[in-house]
Order: C-alpha cells, then sequence, then structure tokens
C-alpha cells in the first residue's frame, strides 16, 4: 500500500486526536518506518542521532497505540494501519451501505491536492442585488478553507445518485471532527450545481437561533 497514504492517515489520526500535525521528524521516523528500514539507516537518511530517532519512534508508536487501541510498534506499524485503512476508510461494509437511512459514514480521508475555497462566494452586498449570473446563487461564503482534497469517487457517486435520481431531500454526513465531511460535500457541489437554482452553505455555530439561520437563507 502506498507509503504517503498511511503517513497522511496516522497524521490525520494524530491531529484529530491531539489537535496538532505530526512534525517533519516524526513523519521521517514513520516513512522509514514504514519502507522497513532501520533507526539507524533513518537516522542516517536524516542526519540525526540514532538515540534521537529511537526517542522520537517510542514516542510515536506510544502515541498511535493510545488513539487506536493497539499495541503499536516499529513491526507492526505498517499491518496495524493498513488494516486500519481498509477496515475504517475503504469500507464497503454495513457502516458505509447503509443507504436506507440516506446516512453516510466518513471514518478517514486520502488527502491528495490542494482544493482552493470558492472565492467567487458573493458577498452580502452582492447578494442583495438583483443579478441573473449563476454564480450570484451560489454562496459559499461561510464554508471552511480547505486546500487538499480526498480520493471519495464512489461516496460522491452515491451521493448524486441519492440526490439526483432519487430526489433525497435530507442527506447526513457522519464522522469525527476534521476526518473529510466539509471535503466531502465541497467536492459534491461543483458535480451538482448545475441542477440546482442555489447552493448556500451555512454554519450553524454562526446562528444561535433556527429564526436567525431561517433568515439568513431566506435574505439571500
Amino acid at each position: 500500500m502506498d507509503i504517503e497514504t498511511l503517513v497522511e492517515l496516522a497524521d490525520n489520526l494524530v491531529f484529530t486526536e491531539t489537535g496538532q500535525n505530526l512534525d517533519s521528524l516524526q513523519k521521517e521516523v514513520l516513512k522509514g518506518t514504514l519502507n522497513g528500514k532501520k533507526y539507524p539507516q533513518i537516522a542516517n537518511d536524516c542526519q540525526r542521532h540514532p538515540d534521537r530517532i529511537k526517542q522520537v519512534g517510542t514516542k510515536l508508536w506510544k502515541l498511535l497505540s493510545d488513539i487506536l487501541g493497539k499495541n503499536i510498534k516499529k513491526s507492526n506499524a505498517r499491518s496495524i494501519l493498513e488494516k486500519f485503512h481498509f477496515s475504517h476508510i475503504s469500507n464497503t461494509g454495513d457502516d458505509w451501505v447503509n443507504i436506507n437511512s440516506n446516512h453516510i459514514n466518513i471514518c478517514g480521508e486520502n488527502r491528495q491536492s490542494p482544493i482552493p475555497k470558492n472565492k467567487s462566494s458573493p458577498t452580502p452586498t452582492d447578494q442583495n442585488k438583483n443579478n441573473t449570473n449563476p454564480e450570484n446563487n451560489y454562496d459559499l461564503s461561510e464554508a471552511p478553507d480547505l486546500y487538499w482534497m480526498c480520493d471519495r469517487h464512489t461516496e460522491l457517486t452515491t451521493l448524486k445518485q441519492w440526490i439526483l435520481q432519487n430526489h433525497t431531500r435530507i442527506i447526513t454526513i457522519l464522522g469525527l471532527a476534521g476526518i473529510g465531511k466539509s471535503v466531502l460535500a465541497l467536492q459534491l457541489i461543483p458535480q451538482i450545481k448545475d441542477k440546482f437554482d442555489y447552493i448556500i452553505w451555512r454554519n450553524i455555530d454562526n446562528y444561535p437561533t433556527l429564526e436567525s439561520l431561517e433568515t439568513s437563507i431566506i435574505n439571500f
């Protein structure tokens, strides 16, 4: 399995748990270990003392062990991360095909390339103008800034089927904080926007009451 994918997976797990990404040395230790290298080889590649590499590795395995609930060490780090990836991220089992409930359970992500936030979202002033430009009917001004995207072809296909063919009105995307729900939604928008008169993104944290949320949407 691709090493970069596993490193990104570990980085995402650590960020979700601690709010911090793996530092560059932790990533090098993890990458080297996943490639089957010994600590002295990794130390030579990084131009660091072997004791320092061993120290970083020991703390990293403990951190990942605490997050995944497994006894992770150099010898099994790759196999455990791969199993987690296939059982939770590439999951096509019951957690995923819960189609009748119109839920998608997102367990992880595979970051690949930048995805800039839509910069053409109308400002509040623009929203009050009667403009026939279709772009003025898309308000993503409250969408989060995302600088990467994940490969979710299967999920996107299912979402498009639910929305465009089955005419499903409400779909929930479930998952841990920071795991990729917003990424999936933002990837979907360009693929379906031509089928809708309006697309509005609202962050409910910005609206203390249902009435204020309704007012914001109606005024747009």
